[in-house]
């Protein structure tokens, strides 16, 4: 089945872009168009014209002050293999490199990624944990939303017509001395590659030398209509070391974070069970670190 749109417009410039996205209600930005072009042929999507974002200068990794700024249109490939991103923010490094199949990687963006607004969006929770936030311009002007506050519902973003995704801003932070960290993120399906996630954790501690966790930092994704931080395991965790009480007590604890549902993929029960030994194999490797 042919892809139901009559025009492709390829401005050049933001300003361009934006003009026409709000001149007109059948314009739909695409960068990859990885889920796009799907969600157009199953017409789950509707678009009677494309703005293409290809030559609007949005892709790109830079240092920005204390932070690292991503381009909305940066591929998964070119994240996961960004020595900054590694160094700084290896789970969303490690998320990327999980995003489908390798040709995918290399055509998918993060910005949408985001927009798509998916309750299983492999580099989600990674900006939870890293408390990134999202840079979001129209014609009116900019705004900058925390990512929490971007993702609103299954296919639900908080971007307002006209409105387009810029860049993700991740801040940097120094250890203080003494203290390790810990960051990773993992998911779990039905096979081990190229797979949407039945349940997904990024997590990031870090370590005082007595052991105990001065931060840690919790999010999930397929558990609820979207990615969320596990704050109430968060805070039972909190200043204690992860040890065999704090594990259990972390597992319960982040039943109350997550709000499952029984699909064609799990059912709710599976993802709660996979939820708590995913946090708790994670707490295992912090203790070791």
């Amino acid at each position: 089945m042919d892809v139901p749109v009559r025009e492709v417009i390829r401005p050049a410039s933001i300003a361009e872009a934006l003009a026409v996205l709000a001149a007109r209600e059948d314009a739909r930005p695409i960068a990859g168009g990885t889920d796009l072009m799907v969600q157009l042929r199953d017409g789950r999507r509707l678009a009677g014209c494309l703005v293409d974002l290809g030559r609007l200068g949005l892709a790109g990794i830079r240092r920005a002050g204390e932070a690292i700024e991503v381009g909305a249109a940066t591929t998964m490939d070119a994240i996961a293999a960004d020595a900054g991103i590694q160094r700084s923010f290896p789970a969303l490094a490690r998320a990327a490199r999980q995003v489908g199949a390798w040709p995918i990687q290399c055509r998918a963006t993060l910005g949408g990624n985001l927009a798509n607004g998916s309750p299983a969006a492999d580099t989600a929770p990674a900006l939870l944990v890293a408390e990134a936030t999202v840079t979001v311009v129209s014609a009116a002007g900019t705004r900058r939303l925390p990512i929490a506050e971007f993702l609103l519902g299954p296919g639900r973003t908080a971007l307002a017509p006209g409105e387009l995704v810029t860049s993700v801003h991740l801040p940097l932070g120094k250890l203080p001395p003494g203290d390790r960290a810990v960051e990773r993120f993992v998911k779990v399906g039905p096979r081990r590659e190229q797979v949407i996630s039945v349940v997904s954790l990024a997590a990031r501690a870090v370590i005082r030398p007595d052991g105990t966790l001065a931060v840690v930092r919790l999010a999930l994704g397929s558990v609820a209509p979207t990615p969320v931080r596990a704050l109430t395991a968060e805070r039972t965790l909190a200043g204690r070391r992860p040890d065999v009480a704090a594990r259990r007590d972390a597992a319960r604890a982040v039943q109350h974070d997550i709000a499952p549902i029984d699909d064609v993929r799990a059912p709710a029960r599976y993802r709660r069970i996979a939820a708590a030994v995913l946090l708790d194999r994670f707490l295992q490797e912090a203790a070791r670190a």
